[in-house]
């Protein structure tokens, strides 16, 4: 079992887990938890695995890894763009009506340039994005962050600290503009309720009435959407 699910032991860990990402398979137990404990726990779960891993490799198959050359699609907000790479003296990355256009040195490495323009050029519009949110945010709202900046997470959309700091991942931009409105609002409401309890949620709907479908829209292409192999979602339902 463990040449096909990999387990990850710690010491800080208090109970096994399994986690099914990207058509993968994890096990995480503890540091001291005998084997056999650990394959009857998996065994227990193998229906619930491979359901998971169908669901998956399903959706996954249904999309091109990037590769980071012409012609390929990104989004911005939901809209399709065409991506464009090009050479010149200088680098630059710029949307030209519905083609992002990055444009690499000679001596760039063609499997890294492209992918870093388009990452800065995403952050930057997407810090506009929340500068011109916040512009119009009403100053009597009580949920008031102290500041918002955009970075790069690997799991999740975005995060809240205990001294009101919002950071959120570039990659949310990738998705339509109702979706990344609810996450920024979501994560304000942890500037009051620093958890998700019944409590945080009804905060939540008091600001916007499609939380829960956007939550849906997350759950459902967040596997490729925050998976930087594909940057990318099926319209398909």
């Amino acid at each position: 079992m463990s040449a096909i699910y990999p387990i990850q032991r710690s010491p800080r860990r208090r109970s096994i887990a399994i986690k099914v990402r990207d058509g993968e398979v994890l096990v995480q137990a503890p540091q001291k938890m005998p084997d056999r404990q650990v394959y009857a726990f998996v065994q227990a779960k193998q229906a619930w695995i491979e359901r998971h891993l169908r669901e998956q490799r399903a959706v996954l198959q249904q999309l091109n890894k990037r590769a980071w050359q012409s012609g390929e699609r990104l989004r911005w907000l939901g809209e399709p763009l065409q991506l464009e790479v090009q050479q010149a003296s200088r680098k630059s990355c710029e949307r030209i009506v519905q083609n992002l256009v990055a444009t690499v040195t000679p001596r760039s490495n063609p499997a890294k340039e492209p992918r870093d323009l388009v990452r800065k050029w995403y952050q930057q519009q997407a810090q506009q994005w929340l500068d011109d949110f916040f512009r119009a945010w009403p100053s009597a709202h009580e949920l008031q962050p102290k500041s918002w900046s955009v970075g790069s997470f690997s799991s999740k959309w975005g995060h809240c600290n205990r001294r009101g700091e919002l950071k959120f991942s570039w990659k949310l931009w990738l998705a339509p503009e109702w979706v990344v409105r609810n996450v920024v609002i979501h994560e304000l409401c942890h500037l009051r309720e620093f958890n998700h309890s019944s409590r945080f949620w009804r905060l939540v709907a008091g600001y916007s009435n499609d939380y829960q479908q956007a939550e849906q829209w997350l759950r459902q292409h967040g596997m490729t959407v925050l998976n930087e192999a594909y940057l990318d979602y099926n319209d398909a339902p």
